[in-house]
């Protein structure tokens, strides 16, 4: 893994696949949670909010129950009924059950009403006594006389002392009791009853549905059954659960896990409950999760298969320029990177790669060619030094003969000629000392004086803080030489040279200045082109004056960089300078 990991293909898809893989992976781990946790939440506040309809639904039609009571209570018949103990009265009894009759024909879920007053005096269409026993002995007559301004509700009111008429049972009923007033006195005269349908609660729930295995139903205040749908789950839910007014549970049921919600009526007291299953709220989870998992199987398939094409762009052409490096290396300069079918960052690489190339074997060329050309100056100079070492041994002893004979001119020109041969060796060292080059530049002036008498004249000038710096030996004589023979003696009349050391800008200036006959425009081109050349090609001997130049000039760009040399200036009839630039260094 480590040798791999240290190729950059292998890195680049590791570090794709774990960009790819961590939002696939963190979307099924975190994003599943998450939309379980919101399901969970979406189907508790939707069960809360159905709870509180349902809840409220009850409420409402319970009140309107009790308004009914209420208004069966304060209807004059009624009141006249209750309060007359006198005996029986056909009329007023005819015309109180027909009254009841209207209410229980209007309201279906309302079985039966019975009014009962303080004195047991009773009357009702649909329920009788069961026995001689007072009906003021009854629980749900005690309680509401017990509580007159409330409700009293009863579920399931088995062993009351009552019979009904119609075909239903106790259980199927609930029984409503609240005590009587007069409409005037607001005196108690009384007690009436309503048993009201339980089917009248099933169509209140039966619209709210919780999926398929969800259901609502309800307990009295006692935690006993007020109303329940046929579901075999009911039956394993412990009432005892909820003995908090609200409350929320998870229960596993039958190996499935259900959560039971609650909320207790402060009407009434009942508690409203809904049951749902997790496993069928989430199952919807469990299909997106199946879902998720195959998409990002395809998705992490042709990513990794993106990310490796990817890769293929950025790594082929680099190994393509890491294949043309290695043969570079091994010496093959004539490689190329075909940068045309990349029209991009690497394209731009690869010229540049090209254009490298083509600049080192530039280079080699030309260092090529310096060294060549370095190396026939150096055999020249060897010449050079060998005939003038010659020459000296041969000019002293001629020097002394001279000297035996009293030839005093010839000794002079001798002397000075031995001289120039002296420093022009110098045991072989390429660098001398100015002091040294003055006296050279001088020998060579009284030679050249000698000659041309009165045709020449010259002035040597220097700053002697100079005399102690070095120059590169037999530089200023080849340009003396130069304007001599090109300068001085093209001219009528007498010429002068004027010869000088000097110190410009931390650098040192050799200046030789002639009032000859000047160059004309297109030989100082062509002299100009050669020095920038640095090629002797321009010049038809090496004999010749070209070659002259052409050594200083290359000699000292050589050795000290291409900033400094030899500079041309001239015009014709007027003379011509030229100026070498040298550093300025100590001995």
């Amino acid at each position: 893994m480590l040798i791999g990991f240290n190729h950059i293909k292998n890195r680049i898809l590791i570090f794709f696949f774990a960009i790819i893989l961590l939002p696939i992976t963190s979307l099924g781990l975190f994003a599943n949670t998450a939309y379980s946790r919101s399901i969970e939440k979406s189907a508790n506040a939707h069960t809360a909010q159905m709870i509180n309809q349902i809840q409220n639904n009850i409420e409402y039609y319970l009140k309107s129950i009790d308004n009914t009571m209420y208004y069966i209570s304060q209807t004059p018949d009624v009141v006249h009924y209750l309060s007359d103990n006198s005996e029986e009265n056909a009329a007023l009894e005819i015309r109180v059950r027909t009254m009841l009759n209207v209410y229980t024909e209007a309201n279906p879920e309302i079985s039966g009403i019975l009014i009962v007053n303080q004195e047991d005096k009773h009357l009702s269409n649909e329920l009788v006594k069961n026995n001689r026993d007072p009906l003021m002995e009854e629980v749900w007559y005690q309680e509401a006389m017990r509580h007159p301004d409330k409700t009293y509700y009863v579920s399931k009111p088995i062993g009351r002392n009552i019979a009904t008429y119609s075909d239903y049972s106790a259980d199927q009923v609930i029984s409503i009791s609240r005590v009587m007033k007069h409409p005037k006195t607001n005196e108690v005269t009384g007690v009436i009853l309503i048993d009201m349908k339980l089917n009248k609660f099933e169509e209140i729930i039966k619209d709210n549905n919780i999926g398929q295995k969800g259901f609502f139903y309800i307990l009295d205040k006692n935690n006993d059954m007020v109303y329940a749908p046929i579901n075999p789950v009911i039956y394993r839910i412990n009432n005892e659960w909820f003995k908090d007014e609200s409350s929320v549970l998870l229960r596993a049921i039958n190996g499935e896990t259900f959560e039971i919600m609650s909320e207790t009526s402060q009407e009434t007291g009942w508690k409203i409950i809904g049951v749902f299953s997790i496993q069928e709220i989430l199952s919807d989870v469990l299909n997106m999760e199946t879902f998720a998992m195959v998409i990002s199987g395809i998705t992490l398939v042709l990513a990794v298969m993106s990310a490796i094409v990817f890769t293929n762009t950025i790594v082929t052409p680099i190994k393509e320029l890491t294949a043309l490096m290695k043969k570079v290396e091994q010496g093959d300069l004539e490689v190329s990177f075909e940068n045309t079918k990349y029209k991009d960052e690497f394209g731009e690489l690869g010229h540049s790669f090209n254009h490298m190339l083509k600049e080192i074997k530039q280079l080699i060329e030309m260092v090529y060619t310096e060294q060549r050309n370095k190396r026939k100056a150096d055999i020249k100079i060897l010449q050079a030094q060998i005939k003038p070492h010659f020459l000296y041994n041969t000019l002293d002893t001629i020097q002394w003969m001279a000297s035996d004979y009293g030839a005093k001119d010839i000794v002079e020109i001798i002397g000075a000629l031995t001289k120039l041969f002296r420093i022009g060796l110098s045991k072989g060292r390429e660098v001398i000392a100015i002091e040294q080059e003055i006296e050279h530049i001088r020998s060579y002036m009284i030679i050249q004086k000698a000659r041309y008498e009165d045709k020449l004249d010259y002035d040597i000038i220097y700053d002697e803080t100079l005399l102690d710096k070095t120059i590169l030996k037999l530089t200023t004589q080849p340009i003396v030489e130069n304007a001599i023979y090109h300068g001085v003696k093209q001219k009528r009349g007498k010429g002068k040279i004027r010869i000088n050391f000097l110190k410009r800008d931390e650098k040192l200036i050799v200046k030789i200045t002639d009032d000859g006959a000047g160059i004309a425009e297109d030989k100082l081109r062509e002299i100009q082109r050669m020095l920038d050349n640095e090629s002797i090609s321009t010049v038809t001997s090496e004999e010749g004056s070209g070659y002259g130049i052409y050594n200083v000039h290359t000699r000292i760009r050589m050795t000290y960089g291409n900033e400094y040399g030899v500079y041309y200036f001239s015009k014709i009839g007027e003379g011509t300078t030229v100026e070498i630039v040298l550093p300025l260094l100590e001995i």
